[in-house]
């Protein structure tokens, strides 16, 4: 698995996005059948139409375009995006119905030893629309078997085994309206989707099989322009939803002050920030070699702890501290560069990046001790 992920960010960084490939079909599929070769012509046009891009694409339906910027929910799903060059793609199958044909495709490429690396078998829906065939997503006809109940600006969708705790709905509205008030936005709608594991959720959105896919359950979730999907927190994943309302208003900052406030306000993994402070300093004092100084050069401290989440909360904590959401509003159009998140700190907290390393260790260890001595 570790040699699978380091062959997918090498081929991630090293190639561009779009696709200019045939697309092939399995040998099971017939297509001296009309519908079946219009479907299979729709899909191949598509996928050679820079798919990733959000300009006004042919193939897909026009009311999905409409409303939705990103109209193909799937195609963020990796980085830079689903439809890599160095991905080769099969259709498996296409279904065909009175209502709608689902076309099963995936996404792979051989190894040099001739072994398949997959990275995902997505499904797309196709319809009719004014007399012409156009792709749809397949969540919007997955997620009427599931549940649905409105509380303020949140569309809940929940499998039929959940049972919607309205209490924590309310509470998840209304951190969304104090959010936005301290910060002076006004509200967006959105969409939660909530299951007890994530790839409910993906298979929901359209996906048979992802890469990272199994593996230990543990809360997670993502924000797509304005749907957030979790899986382990019901009704109380506050930090994509922090996202879904700040990350439209606020486009000028660096990745690590958006992810800075989400776990700020949110936390991360199903616990709160403090949570992740006394992991942290408890890994960074057995590791002294560890410079904080060059903060943005470090990943992942484990699965549960990544240290832009962690220690991008702890800075944000501080903004706030030192100069409420008036501060934090200006730290939030700081700038997207690396350069500029250090000069932000160095602006508004004083702390230049050579003594981020002790100033940082020093707020870990006070915060981690005050938690101690009150419980």
């Amino acid at each position: 698995m570790k040699t699978y992920k380091t062959l997918l960010l090498l081929f991630i960084f090293i190639a561009p996005s779009a696709f200019s490939k045939d697309v092939s079909l399995s040998s099971t599929i017939d297509t001296t059948d009309i519908k079946t070769k219009k479907v299979y012509c729709l899909l191949k046009n598509y996928i050679n139409s820079k798919p990733d891009s959000t300009y006004d694409n042919p193939y897909w339906n026009k009311q999905e375009k409409l409303t939705n910027k990103q109209f193909d929910f799937l195609a963020k799903e990796f980085q830079p995006t689903l439809y890599m060059r160095w991905c080769e793609c099969q259709i498996l199958s296409i279904k065909n119905n009175s209502e709608y044909s689902e076309i099963k495709v995936m996404f792979y490429r051989l190894n040099d030893d001739k072994t398949p690396f997959v990275l995902a078998i997505a499904n797309y829906i196709v319809k009719d629309e004014n007399g012409e065939l156009k792709l749809f997503n397949a969540l919007p006809i997955n997620r009427k078997k599931w549940l649905h109940q409105k509380i303020g600006y949140i569309d809940f969708y929940f499998p039929t085994y959940h049972k919607l705790n309205k209490k924590k709905a309310i509470q998840l509205n209304s951190r969304v309206l104090k959010l936005c008030d301290d910060l002076e936005i006004k509200p967006i709608p959105f969409e939660y989707y909530l299951a007890d594991d994530f790839d409910e959720i993906q298979s929901l959105r359209g996906f048979d099989f992802y890469f990272g896919m199994g593996g230990a359950t543990m809360p997670s979730g993502k924000a797509y322009f304005n749907k957030v999907f979790c899986s382990g927190m019901g009704e109380s994943f506050f930090h994509e939803a922090v996202h879904i309302e700040v990350d439209p208003y606020f486009p000028n900052k660096h990745n690590w002050i958006a992810e800075g406030i989400a776990t700020y306000l949110g936390g991360s993994r199903g616990h709160p920030l403090i949570w992740h402070i006394i992991r942290t300093n408890e890994y960074l004092q057995k590791h002294p070699e560890i410079d904080l100084n060059n903060l943005l050069e470090l990943v992942n401290l484990d699965e549960y702890t990544t240290y832009h989440y962690v220690l991008g909360g702890l800075i944000f904590k501080e903004i706030i501290e030192k100069g409420g959401w008036k501060l934090a509003k200006e730290f939030l159009n700081s700038g997207i560069s690396d350069y500029d998140y250090y000069s932000a700190i160095e602006k508004f907290l004083g702390v230049k990046k050579m003594d981020l390393n002790v100033y940082l260790r020093d707020k870990l260890m006070k915060e981690a001790e005050n938690r101690t001595m009150n419980q």
